[in-house]
């Protein structure tokens, strides 16, 4: 930054840059100046130095640039000298100030810089309210998200080629995030926005993106149900220029959106996601209705006529269905029992933090508790707690435990059985998977069971898990995979979408008391017409490839179909082998190899089974009608297809069963 002091005597305009004779009028209304309100010859000189300075040499000085901009900030709404400056340098200003490290600079100079970005933001809500009056372009909000773009070495800092590490000042950016909130700037944005959607002047992805992430990072995290009259003002401001973009991207049609970087488009997405995610214990309302505009989002992509625009959606879809299951609610109870510790069985109560609408606080430590009868000796009145603890290791373990009343979560509870959950295993207490602890557990270790949902009555289900599978039956999705638009690559993509469909087969257990939402449990998931497409698409010998992939997405679902729909699958496939009108043997033999193939990575005991019983002896059924079939011996895959059947007919307590039942057929044949 160059501190040499340079006068210069030209006319501001000129110095500038500007033939004040040859301007276009910019987009929106005439400007109209102050003639009252002018500022005097020696600002007028000091923005013709710092003009000169930057075309010369990209360089300011320190206090030029904050007594520039505060001047400019006086006179933006009064002469075309402010405004012609801060337009044309402003954003270099802030650029060549934002990329200084604060460690190396002293502190008058971090005053200047600190000083400076809080005039500009002042300038930008200032100029967002002129142009939304006139109609005109905002130029300014490249300035404002070069103040928030957090990478700038201002507030990181940054690492050289050796082990020294600059600081920077993230505090000056969040500084100036609720800085631009109490000038009014955000509500000012958000309706400059709204105007321009559907013009050729609505900002960037990349301007927008900058913005959004700056307002997700200034939306305060809820530990608990108080809001402050300064958070309940960056709510509303957040959600108003959320809903702006939101509004925004709704807007875009099929040929629109091949225009767009579709990286881009997602890295906006999550800016809106973050911003919601974080409001959603106080303004439910707002983030389902996020969640509603995701998923018209995803509906509109996968029926786009592009296919790269509708391989996109199938991986947009996949986010959100990842991001609907973190949002479900924990259970309002579990029942315990079979262990043998008498005593602990029974029912556990949700013992968590919950919002003010009656859902359990996201982010916060859950737990569940019960009191022991006291007619039980020596534990009786106790309280036994279902509770999740955090490891020397970092590793998040499950424990049902009589916690010490003064310092609970260390070596004083009592530990009667544990649970070394895996990632997937930490948000709520396993089903099974538990060990009994040597000191006071007693085996066999228990099974729990959870019931209902905390959330209100009515609510249960209403998650985001059942709104979305509601849209995706309604819409038909599951249709769209196998129908028209038949494509490989978008049957790959579809089989998170469909396992999620399986699981909500059995996602409900249904509410004892109270009125729950209609349709009632499990109403939207996957069905046996769904599956029965499936297979006749396979059967249509349209294209290897794509049923290759079929196979795949059928057996990768299986083990999560309930019986109801897994049976009548496979019988229909068995049906296929059988019939002498149609020769399809060999995929009947295709979708057997699949399966026999399809053995999960964590399933390390080749004695256990993740099919129901009933579902094994469907397939062993269909499997020894492929083996015993006239052809089979010609088949590709028949010798794995008999290791497979071996290694089925070995799992007990069923496997001897199955094997006579085989034999006696051999030798009646």
């Amino acid at each position: 930054v160059n501190l040499i002091h340079k006068s210069v005597t030209v006319s501001t305009m000129a110095a500038m840059g500007v033939d004040d004779t040859d301007q276009q009028q910019p987009p929106g209304d005439p400007y109209i100046w102050d003639d009252n309100n002018q500022p005097g010859a020696d600002i007028r000189t000091l923005w013709s130095e710092v003009a000169q300075g930057i075309d010369r040499s990209q360089t300011v000085v320190w206090r030029n640039a904050v007594e520039s901009l505060d001047a400019a900030n006086r006179y933006l709404a009064s002469t075309q000298d402010a405004r012609v400056f801060v337009e044309k340098y402003m954003k270099q200003i802030i650029g060549i100030l934002v990329e200084q490290q604060p460690s190396k600079i002293g502190q008058h100079e971090r005053s200047c810089v600190e000083e400076s970005l809080e005039l500009s933001v002042m300038i930008v809500a200032k100029d967002l309210n002129i142009q939304e009056n006139r109609n005109g372009l905002s130029v300014l909000i490249e300035v404002l998200a070069l103040i928030f773009n957090k990478k700038k070495s201002y507030y990181k800092g940054s690492k050289g080629w050796n082990v020294n590490h600059l600081s920077g000042l993230p505090e000056v950016r969040l500084r100036m995030i609720d800085s631009f909130r109490q000038e009014g700037g955000f509500q000012n944005l958000a309706k400059y926005l709204i105007a321009r959607i559907q013009t050729p002047i609505f900002p960037s992805l990349e301007l927008l993106h900058q913005i959004l992430n700056a307002i997700a990072d200034g939306v305060p995290s809820r530990g608990g149900n108080t809001v402050s009259s300064g958070n309940r003002e960056m709510d509303d401001d957040a959600i108003a220029v959320a809903q702006a973009a939101m509004r925004y991207i709704a807007s875009f049609n099929d040929e629109s959106m091949r225009r767009l970087h579709t990286e881009m488009l997602n890295i906006v997405r999550c800016d809106l996601q973050r911003i919601f995610d974080r409001l959603v214990s106080v303004r439910r309302e707002k983030t389902y209705q996020f969640y509603d505009f995701w998923r018209e989002l995803v509906l509109k992509l996968i029926t786009s006529e592009s296919l790269p625009l509708r391989l996109f959606g199938w991986e947009q879809l996949k986010e959100l269905i990842d991001a609907s299951q973190e949002h479900r609610p924990p259970a309002k109870s579990f029942f315990i029992d079979r262990a043998g510790c008498s005593f602990v069985n029974g029912l556990y109560s949700f013992a968590g933090l919950t919002t003010d609408d009656g859902y359990a606080q996201r982010g916060v430590e859950i737990s569940y508790d019960r009191r022991i009868p006291k007619s039980e000796p020596d534990v009786g009145g106790k309280k036994l707690t279902l509770f999740r603890c955090t490891m020397r290791s970092q590793q998040k373990w499950w424990f049902l435990s009589i916690a010490d009343e003064e310092q609970p979560g260390t070596d004083r509870d009592i530990d009667y059985y544990q649970h070394k959950s895996k990632e997937h295993e930490e948000t709520e207490p396993p089903m099974s998977g538990w060990v009994t602890c040597r000191n006071a557990g007693i085996e066999p270790p228990p099974r729990l069971q959870g019931r209902g949902l905390m959330v209100p009555e009515g609510e249960d289900y209403n998650t985001l898990e059942h709104q979305l599978a509601k849209c995706a039956i309604e819409n038909k999705i599951v249709e769209l995979v196998l129908g028209a638009s038949l494509h490989r690559e978008v049957v790959h993509r579809s089989i998170p979408f469909i396992e999620f469909l399986a699981l909500m087969c059995n996602r409900d257990v249904p509410v004892e008391s109270g009125e729950a939402t209609q349709p009632g449990p499990n109403a939207y998931c996957l069905q046996k017409s769904h599956l029965l497409l499936a297979w006749k698409t396979c059967t249509s010998k349209a294209d290897v490839a794509v049923s290759d992939e079929i196979y795949h997405l059928l057996v990768s679902i299986l083990p999560s179909l309930p019986d109801s729909l897994a049976i009548p699958l496979l019988q229909v496939v068995q049906e296929s082998l059988e019939d002498t009108k149609q020769d399809l043997v060999f995929e009947v033999a295709e979708f057997c190899a699949a399966l026999a193939s399809h053995t999960p990575s964590e399933l390390k005991d080749p004695n256990l089974s993740l099919l129901s019983e009933e579902v094994r002896a469907v397939v062993l059924n269909l499997l020894w009608g492929v083996l015993t079939h006239p052809e089979a011996s010609s088949l590709k895959p028949y010798e794995i297809l008999k290791r497979y059947v071996a290694n089925e007919l070995g799992i007990e307590p069923f496997g001897r069963r199955h094997r006579e039942k085989f034999l006696t057929a051999c030798t009646q044949t």
